[in-house]
């Protein structure tokens, strides 16, 4: 009687029904475990970038407009009379000011979509998730 020393093709068929039933399970869960953490990661930086918004009003008496060069102004000196006031940069670089998949940041002074913000709204157009679309925070 000779020994067998490989697998039949039925232990192989079972075996790889048995990964993709567990994957099936595990798969959509980490799925959405990693668009939260993306989501969590957005609506830091865009804490961040309010935090920054309140420091640069403090300095220049104003939010940044856009003949300042709008959001970019947290990190690039705006061009415009009365610059001598910025104590920028207020955030550490340009990719702060973009969300976890790379769009950038929208901001609106005053708030043209959120009407409950009295000062500023920023916007992010969030990811391709359902839990990720469309994410805000304001002043």
């Amino acid at each position: 009687m000779i020994k067998n020393k490989a697998f039949t093709l039925m232990e192989m068929l079972i075996v790889l029904f048995i990964i993709g039933f567990i994957l099936a399970f595990i798969g959509p869960r980490f799925y959405r475990t990693f668009f939260k953490t993306e989501v969590a990661v957005t609506k830091m930086k865009m804490s961040k970038i309010k935090n920054a918004l309140l420091e640069y009003k403090q300095d220049m008496g104003h939010y940044p407009n856009k003949r300042e060069g709008g959001i970019q102004a947290l990190v690039i000196r705006p061009n415009v009379p009365g610059n001598e006031k910025w104590d920028g940069p207020y955030v550490d670089t340009e990719e702060d000011l973009e969300d976890k998949w790379g769009n950038p940041l929208e901001l609106n002074i005053p708030p043209a979509k959120y009407k409950q913000f009295r000062f500023f709204e920023i916007i992010s157009p969030g990811g391709e998730s359902e839990d990720a679309k469309e994410i805000f925070v304001g002043a």
